[in-house]
């Protein structure tokens, strides 16, 4: 290998830009190694690096690495790249279920990016907001600020923007019950990747997709598209999106009937969620594991079904908290109910 640092962080960045992220990570590290005294390099790699861990699912290692970016270009006096550190870290904060910590990161670099006029850097960060909002459980907020931002990407000419908008209201009308709406943003946003070659995009729309089909009733039809974005997550090394398919696969096993394909997909999920430390993820396993438990043991089932409700009441999200009431009713008033399709 060269021992040129400049080289290798080029290399790392086309491996990343690929989404080639687990490949892309060891080369970025050497890179920020090597880099010495070039304060340049050495952000450059943590703001990668960060991005990167962030793709994989590792938010703990990706917020520290743009917390250390941040240090750095605010001694540089660097104001556009201090706010870009924060919407990163915002970002990683979003993606372990703290969403109150998120919407104040983007609540500052929204104030910021509109002082300095940057575009971009708004549009970036309406669109990280959609996303805390709807983790939040403000659905039209959430739907009202992906809408804002698709049109900002569009006048930007940012089709990888545009992409992630659509999915942003896919899961947002799915959440809000609209499942046709959210079905065509998905399929809107499957064609968009399609046509820059995104895999990361393309998995995550062929999720969104078996997601909506799943909640139209198509369950048969859903497993086709869980199976393609779990062959596309394997590949990048995602192991948070790859959780979250394996959830709703689970779920969509379980209505089927099929009690040990999910509680094996519920299970995995359940693995990978507490190795990334997202909560929220931790939460879906245990309402769907409570509802399979009920099943064979109802006061196991009832306690865990309580135990989900406690701790989604603690971290305040607002849809999660109904999903776990909703399971806790179904499962004391009608024993005999199926488990529910939580979207």
């Amino acid at each position: 290998m060269t021992s040129n640092p400049y080289s290798i962080f080029e290399k790392a960045e086309k491996k990343r830009n690929a989404s080639k992220f687990l490949e892309a990570i060891p080369l970025y590290l050497e890179a920020k190694r090597l880099s010495s005294v070039d304060k340049e390099l050495k952000t450059a790699c943590y703001f990668s690096l960060g991005d990167t861990y962030r793709m994989v699912g590792d938010f703990t290692k990706a917020g520290k690495c743009y917390t250390e970016a941040h240090k750095i270009v605010t001694k540089l006096g660097d104001e556009v790249r201090a706010f870009d550190a924060l919407v990163g870290l915002g970002l990683s904060f979003r993606a372990m279920g703290d969403f109150r910590q998120a919407l104040e990161s983007f609540k500052q670099c929204l104030k910021g990016y509109k002082k300095l006029k940057d575009e971009a850097g708004i549009a970036f960060t309406m669109w990280a907001n959609a996303g805390a909002l709807r983790i939040k459980g403000d659905l039209n907020g959430a739907l009202k600020g992906f809408e804002e931002a698709k049109a900002m990407f569009t006048r930007l000419k940012d089709k990888s923007g545009v992409g992630y908008c659509y999915t942003g209201l896919g899961g947002a009308s799915r959440v809000a019950g609209d499942y046709d709406a959210s079905n065509k943003y998905y399929k809107e946003a499957n064609k968009t990747f399609r046509s820059i070659k995104d895999t990361f995009g393309i998995a995550y729309s062929y999720c969104g997709i078996a997601n909506s089909m799943r909640m139209k009733g198509d369950f048969k039809g859903s497993l086709v598209y869980f199976k393609n974005a779990k062959t596309n997550y394997k590949k990048i090394g995602d192991k948070v999106s790859y959780a979250y398919t394996l959830w709703g696969e689970g779920t969509a096993l379980q209505i089927l009937g099929k009690a040990d394909a999910a509680l094996k997909d519920f299970k995995e999920a359940q693995k990978l969620f507490k190795e990334t430390k997202d909560r929220r993820g931790l939460i879906y396993c245990q309402l769907s594991i409570g509802q399979l438990e009920f099943k064979k043991r109802p006061e196991k089932g009832i306690k865990m079904l309580k135990e989900a409700l406690e701790k989604v009441e603690q971290l305040g999200l607002g849809v999660e908290i109904r999903y776990a009431k909703q399971a806790l009713k179904a499962a004391q008033k009608n024993p005999d109910s199926i488990p529910l399709n939580l979207a």
